[in-house]
């Protein structure tokens, strides 16, 4: 299966659940693309670390960060690249005008990520941070 089809089975896959914390939200969105691609357990192992958006920020900080940049950073042992660098299937973190930050993919000339009101797309001017995946 080429690198299309991959990331248009995890993200359809994942965009068809629920919104749920700690479940299917926009960092599982993220972990699903990842292991996917990259055939690691990003998934099973962060399922049920939080439950709640404060559950989530707990969860980042018991884990030494303050920025999902520096715990993907972490997690991928990689650097950011240059978001204008991001190719389909990338991980990206997107600031979004309520200044938080939000677990997306990148798919060409947009960025996907998943809220609570489903798929929500964005441009080069909100993504902060670009991760090289596959």
């Amino acid at each position: 299966m080429n690198r299309f089809r991959i990331v248009e089975a995890a993200l359809t896959a994942e965009l068809a659940k629920p919104y749920v914390y700690g479940e299917g939200d926009c960092f599982f969105l993220g972990c699903a693309v990842v292991d996917a691609l990259e055939g690691t357990s990003l998934v099973s192992k962060y399922r049920g670390a939080y439950k709640t958006l404060g559950g989530a920020n707990r969860a980042l900080r018991k884990r030494g960060h303050k920025s999902l940049v520096s715990f993907w950073a972490a997690e991928l042992g990689r650097e950011p690249i240059a978001a204008a660098e991001a190719q389909l299937g990338d991980l990206v973190i997107l600031r979004l005008s309520d200044g938080a930050e939000h677990v997306g993919v990148c798919l060409g000339l947009r960025f996907v990520t998943k809220a609570d009101k489903g798929r929500q797309d964005y441009g080069l001017s909100d993504v902060i941070a670009a991760f090289r995946i596959g």
